[in-house]
Parts: structure tokens; sequence; C-alpha cells
């Protein structure tokens, strides 16, 4: 969940606002689901920052600055269909032996193996298109602001606009640092820019433990979390790499080794 904290002032009464328990509309998270929610929780503490901190009116003000009525066309995929269905089997072939406990090693992914991914989620395809440079994670996108939150203010208008973020995971957690984004072109407002600057996101659970609302591949998904040592962008890659297998007990009644065994 995307963690965020900043000082509430008020809105108008009587006004249709940013419901105060805003989260992104959930969906079943597939491993390679983990990028678009990164994506997709930037934006959406872009969103609550704005509802915190402005009025009714100037919520609207900035719909209308900050997004458009029209979707744009970003960048394709500069693959064939036959590298595409390689850079996923490669990443199911790594899900699979890290959910078995199998010993495995770091898996890297360019920046057309993160698109190629992309392509196969319905929520994100021709929605968000990545990038990586040096240690950072470049996102261009263009995507409905009902995917945030559906309500009045939100339906027709689309978030065009790129961000860059820098992301990492430790122990389950993992944690962004929004570098810098843009919107229909336009630098943020300076407040909701100082927000960002020195908040992080947290996508996890505090207590670390499946919430009874979670689906079944919400639960799996923390699960392979769980199970991975570090996330790391670094030198135009992102690098998983998963936590070393725990060794199997030894048999009930096993004889032990050593003197008097």
């Amino acid at each position: 969940m995307a963690s965020y904290d900043p000082d509430f002032h008020g809105v108008d009464p009587g006004k249709e606002t940013w419901p105060a328990d805003a989260e992104p509309r959930r969906r079943g998270c597939l491993f390679y689901g983990c990028v678009g929610a990164v994506v997709l929780s930037v934006l959406l503490m872009l969103a609550l920052a704005l509802a915190a901190l402005v009025s009714y009116r100037t919520i609207v003000r900035y719909r209308d600055m900050y997004t458009s009525d029209a979707p744009v066309e970003l960048p394709k995929l500069a693959t064939s269909e036959e590298e595409r269905a390689r850079a996923v089997a490669r990443v199911e072939a790594f899900r699979k032996a890290v959910e078995a406990g199998e010993a495995v090693g770091p898996l890297s992914l360019s920046g057309d193996d993160l698109n190629a991914l992309i392509q196969e989620s319905p929520r994100l395809k021709d929605h968000v298109f990545l990038s990586i440079v040096g240690d950072h994670l470049k996102a261009r996108v263009s995507i409905p602001l009902t995917e945030l939150q559906d309500f009045s203010l939100t339906r027709g208008r689309y978030l065009n606009g790129e961000a860059e973020v820098k992301v990492a995971l430790r122990d389950g957690r993992v944690k962004l640092e929004v570098v810098s984004m843009l919107a229909e072109g336009k630098e943020l407002p300076p407040m909701v820019r100082d927000i960002l600057a020195r908040s992080d996101i947290v996508l996890d659970d505090e207590d670390d433990e499946d919430d009874e609302d979670d689906t079944d591949e919400d639960r799996r998904f923390k699960g392979f979390l769980r199970r991975i040592a570090s996330l790391e962008v670094k030198d135009g890659a992102m690098v998983i790499t998963p936590r070393p297998p725990s060794g199997p007990a030894p048999p009930e009644g096993a004889a032990r080794s050593g003197p008097g065994a």
C-alpha cells in the first residue's frame, strides 16, 4: 500500500473532492505488475497531495491545467514478438523458481524487457512506457484518472506526463523516491514538488501480514516479495536478487552425526 503523510488542510464544505480514504483500484497483482504498482502509486501520491492541500475550486483548476480530455500516444515497444515472448518466459521461469524455493541467480531486466512485461497487463498496456537511465526508472504515462479513483472529477480526464523515480526493495518493502515529475509538459506546483521531494512511498503492509481483503494474486505477490533479497535499478538495468533457498529440514527421527550418534 502506498503510504502518505502530509498535513491536512480543509476544503470547501459541501463539495465533492478526493475521498479521504482514496486508494488505487485493487486488482490482482502478478509479478510483472510490480512495475505498474510503482507508477500508479506515484500518481496516487500526487493526487492525494493536491486533495489534502487545496480547495475544491483549486483542485478543479489543477485538474484542467495538468490533465487532458484525451490520451496521448506513447512510444511503441521496439522489439519483435519473439523477443517479447522470450522476455516474458524468462521472467516467468525466474518467478516459478523463486516460488518453488529453488536456487536461481539474479534476474536483470532492460527497459525493453520491462515494456514487454507491461504488454502482458491489460491495465497498463498502451498507458505506460518505461526506460532506464543509470539508476533511475523513467515512466511516460497516459492514464485515465479513473484508474486512480473513479468519481465525477476524474471521469473523462487523462494524466499525460512523465515521472522519474528511484526504486529499491529491501526485506519485502518496495521504496520509491520521486526525482522529478511533469504533467502535460508542465512542472508541478511548488507545494506538490516539495511534498514529493520529502516523501517516500512504501509498497507493503505495515504488519507484513496478508490482509483479509487480499485476493489470491495479492497473497501470491506478497509471498514472492518476501523471497526477494533486493531489487535495484543500476547501470541501465533493473536487477532482482532472490534470497538463498532455505535448506530442507532433517527427516523426523533422523540420526544425529558426531560423537555419540
